[in-house]
C-alpha cells in the first residue's frame, strides 16, 4: 500500500513538469508578436530609390548619340519674289557628304510613340538651275511618251550659277515605333534652324539682262555703280546678316580694287565659272577690264544672293531601321522654309544616310 503511494506521487509529480514545460513554450512564442513582425520585415529588401524617372524605359541610350556617318543628299531650293523665281539644284541625283547627327535619348509616350531631340547639320553646293524648256523642245516632249530628265515644262542646265550653303536643324521628333532605341522608326518633328547661302542666281529676267548690255562699260565708275545698285535692287544681299566681306565689296565695286577683289573671293568659294559674257565685257572696252573683273562682271549679271538667316522653320520626315551590326540607315525628306527680303526660299532635301551611332 505504501508503495502504491509513493508511485501515484512521482507520477503526480512528472506530470505537473510536462505541463510547465508545455506553457512556458506557447507563452514564449505568443507573447511579442509584434517584435516577430519586425524581425520578419527586416528580412525583406527595402525598395531601390530611383534616381531617374525613366529608368524603366528599355531604351539603352542613357544620354544622347553622336552619330557620324556618310549620307547621298539631294537638295533643292526654290526661290522667289519681287516678280522673279527661280529653282536652285546639283547637277545629278545627289552628292556624297559626311554627317554628324546628334540624337538625344527616347522619351517613351507609349508602347509605340516617343520624342527625342535631334540636331541635324548639312553643308551643300548648287551649280544647276531648272529653266524653261524651248517651246519647241516642249511640244516634242509632248508628243512623246512619257520619261526623260525633264520636269513638267523645265529642265535642269548649268546656266552658270552657283550656290553654297550651310543649315543647321534643332528639333523634337515624334517617333512611331516599338519602345527602345533600336527599332524601326518613322518620325516627324518641326523647329528652327540656322541657314547661310551665298552665290548667284539667273531668274532669267529679260529686263536685268538687258540693263547689263545696254549699259555704257566704257564708263568704268559710273558702269559699277549702277551694277552695284541693281544687285541690291534685284537681289538679296544683306549687309547685317550676309557675307561681310560680299556686302562690302559689292557695294563699293568702283573704289580701288575691290572688283578684282570679289572675283578672287567667288573663286576661291567655287562661285566663279568661265562665262561667255565676259568675252562681251572684254571686246567692248579693250584694257579697261582684266580677264579676272570680266569674268567677275558676268557673274553679277546674275542676281546675288548672300543671307544668313536665324530660327528659320523648318520640318523633317525620316524611316529610320534598327542596326546592322554597327551601322544603321535612315531615309529623310525635309528642310527649312523662310522670307527674307522679299524672297520665299523653299529647301526640299533628300538624304540617304550610313551612319554608326556612338552612345552615351
Amino acid at each position: 500500500m505504501k508503495k502504491l503511494y509513493y508511485k501515484s506521487k512521482l507520477l503526480t509529480y512528472v506530470l505537473s513538469i510536462l505541463i510547465l514545460v508545455i506553457s512556458s513554450e506557447s507563452l514564449f512564442s505568443q507573447s511579442n508578436p509584434e517584435q516577430l513582425d519586425a524581425y520578419e520585415l527586416e528580412k525583406e529588401p527595402l525598395p531601390k530609390k530611383k534616381e531617374d524617372p525613366f529608368e524603366d524605359s528599355n531604351s539603352k541610350l542613357k544620354y544622347f548619340s553622336i552619330n557620324p556617318g556618310l549620307t547621298l543628299e539631294s537638295v533643292t531650293v526654290d526661290i522667289s519674289g519681287r516678280g522673279n523665281n527661280a529653282t536652285m539644284t546639283q547637277k545629278g541625283p545627289g552628292e556624297f557628304t559626311w554627317m554628324l547627327d546628334v540624337k538625344s535619348r527616347d522619351f517613351q509616350i507609349s508602347d509605340y510613340v516617343g520624342i527625342h531631340l535631334l540636331i541635324h547639320n548639312s553643308n551643300f553646293y548648287l551649280n544647276n538651275q531648272f529653266v524653261p524648256q524651248p517651246a519647241e523642245v516642249s511640244s516634242a516632249e509632248e508628243e512623246s511618251s512619257s520619261g526623260g530628265s525633264v520636269t513638267g515644262n523645265r529642265t535642269k542646265q548649268d546656266v552658270n550659277t552657283r550656290m553654297q550653303g550651310f543649315y543647321s536643324m534643332t528639333m523634337p521628333i515624334l517617333y512611331i515605333g516599338e519602345e527602345g532605341s533600336d527599332s524601326y522608326r518613322f518620325g516627324l518633328g518641326f523647329g528652327p534652324s540656322n541657314v547661310r547661302l551665298n552665290g548667284q542666281v539667273d531668274f532669267q529676267n529679260p529686263n536685268i539682262t538687258s540693263t547689263y548690255l545696254f549699259s555704257d562699260i566704257s564708263n568704268r565708275e559710273n558702269f559699277l555703280n549702277n551694277v552695284s545698285a541693281i544687285q541690291f535692287l534685284t537681289g538679296n544681299i544683306s549687309p547685317t546678316s550676309g557675307d561681310p566681306t560680299v556686302s562690302y565689296l559689292i557695294g563699293n565695286l568702283s573704289s580701288g580694287n575691290n572688283l578684282e577683289a570679289l572675283g578672287l573671293y567667288f573663286a576661291a568659294n567655287q562661285l566663279l565659272k568661265p562665262d561667255p559674257l565676259a568675252f562681251y565685257f572684254l571686246s567692248s572696252s579693250p584694257g579697261l577690264y582684266t580677264p579676272l573683273e570680266a569674268l567677275t562682271l558676268a557673274s553679277l549679271s546674275r542676281s546675288q544672293v548672300n543671307i544668313a538667316k536665324r530660327n528659320a522653320f523648318a520640318f523633317l520626315f525620316y524611316f529610320e531601321t534598327p542596326k546592322f551590326g554597327p551601322l544603321k540607315f535612315r531615309l529623310s525628306f525635309g528642310g527649312p522654309i523662310f522670307k527674307e527680303n522679299g524672297y520665299t526660299y523653299e529647301f526640299r532635301t533628300f538624304h540617304l544616310a550610313l551612319f554608326a551611332p556612338i552612345e552615351f
